[in-house]
C-alpha cells in the first residue's frame, strides 16, 4: 500500500477529521500504482496503524473508509474512473496497468503532489511538469469543447510568446482588430499574461464576434491563486474584440463542489478539473498523439516508481 498522505487526514477520534479528496486521491494513487485489490478493513487497519484513528473506535475508522468508497464512485460515476475500476461494498480492485490510462495517471500524480510534498519535492520540474500539461489539456480541449478550435500559446522554456505576438496571431485566427497602440495596455515584451490556450469556434464568414474561451493551465497546488487569470476585461483591450471573452482554467485535481462554486464566481470563469477533462475524453474517445502519450509516460514512470511505500 502506499503510504498515507503527509497531509489531509488528521487525527480522528469522535468523527472523521480527513479531506475527502486527500482520501480518496490516496485510494485512486494505490489501485493504479501499487495494488490491484484494496479492501475496506485494509484501510481500517492502516488508519489505526498510522493512528489517525484509537484503535477502540473502529466505527471511525470504518466511517472514513465509507467516505473514501463512496468519493471513487462518484467519481466513476461522473467519467473520471474507468468503468474496469471494480468498486464493492468491501473492496476495490483491478487489473488494469497505469500505462493502459496514461493520462489519468499523469493527472493522478500531479494532485497527490501537495499531499506528498516530500516525494513531490525529489521529482520537482514545475517548468516541464507545466509545459507537459498545458500540452495534454490543448489535446482534451477538442473532447471538452467539440467541434472548436485551439491555439496553444503558452510560455515554455524554449518558446515565449508576448501579448503583442498573440494578439497578431488572434487577429487572423478569430478576425478581432486588436488594440490600435497596444503600448497603452501592454509593454512589448509582456509575457502571455496568464494566457495558455484560446479555445475558439470557427464560422466560414470570418467575422468577428465568434464564442471564444481563454483558458489558463494551473497543474500546481496554487491553481487557486491563479484564478481570475487571464483577465476577460484586459484581453478585451488588448484584442480590441467586438465581444468580451470568456475565460477558463484547467486543473488536474478533482475539485470539490463548494470549491468549484466559490472559485468560479469569484473568477468567473469556467473550471475543467480532472474529473470533467478525463470524462471528456472518454466519452468522445479522442485518441492522443503518440509522441505526447510517450512523454507523459516518460514523466509518470520514475514518480510512480518512486512512491512511499508502506512497510
Amino acid at each position: 500500500m502506499i503510504e498515507l498522505p503527509e497531509s489531509g487526514l488528521s487525527r480522528s477520534v469522535n468523527q472523521p477529521n480527513i479531506s475527502r479528496n486527500a482520501l480518496a486521491d490516496w485510494l485512486e494513487a494505490t489501485i493504479l500504482f501499487n495494488e490491484k485489490h484494496i479492501g475496506k478493513s485494509d484501510i481500517v487497519d492502516m488508519l489505526v496503524e498510522y493512528e489517525i484513528c484509537p484503535n477502540e473506535s473502529q466505527d471511525i475508522a470504518y466511517q472514513i473508509a465509507n467516505i473514501g468508497w463512496d468519493e471513487l464512485c462518484t467519481r466513476q460515476r461522473w467519467g473520471g474512473i474507468p468503468s474496469e475500476l471494480i468498486i464493492t461494498e468491501s473492496s476495490i480492485s483491478s487489473q488494469c496497468d497505469w500505462t493502459s490510462d496514461p493520462i489519468r495517471a499523469f493527472l493522478v500524480l500531479l494532485s497527490i503532489q501537495p499531499i506528498y510534498p516530500t516525494w513531490a519535492k525529489r521529482h520537482a520540474n514545475y517548468s516541464a511538469q507545466g509545459l507537459l500539461f498545458e500540452r495534454v489539456v490543448e489535446a482534451i480541449c477538442p473532447a471538452l469543447l467539440p467541434g472548436w478550435n485551439t491555439y496553444r500559446v503558452g510560455w515554455s522554456p524554449t518558446q515565449s510568446a508576448s501579448v503583442a505576438e498573440v494578439v497578431e496571431e488572434m487577429t487572423t485566427r478569430v478576425f478581432v482588430l486588436g488594440a490600435s497602440d497596444l503600448s497603452q495596455w501592454s509593454s512589448n515584451r509582456a509575457k502571455d499574461s496568464g494566457l495558455d490556450i484560446v479555445c475558439y469556434r470557427s464560422f466560414d464568414d470570418q467575422r468577428e464576434a465568434l464564442p471564444m474561451y481563454l483558458l489558463q493551465c494551473a497543474s500546481g497546488k496554487n491553481w487557486v491563486d491563479k484564478v481570475g487569470t487571464p483577465n476577460a476585461e484586459i484581453w478585451y483591450e488588448y484584442l480590441d474584440s467586438a465581444v468580451r471573452p470568456s475565460t477558463g482554467i484547467a486543473a488536474p485535481f478533482v475539485i470539490d463542489e463548494f470549491t468549484l462554486r466559490q472559485n468560479a464566481k469569484s473568477g468567473q470563469q469556467i473550471i475543467f478539473d480532472r474529473l470533467r477533462m478525463l470524462g471528456a475524453m472518454r466519452s468522445e474517445s479522442i485518441v492522443l498523439p503518440n509522441s505526447l502519450l510517450s512523454d507523459v509516460i516518460t514523466w509518470v514512470s520514475p514518480r510512480a516508481g518512486d512512491l512511499p511505500i508502506s512497510d
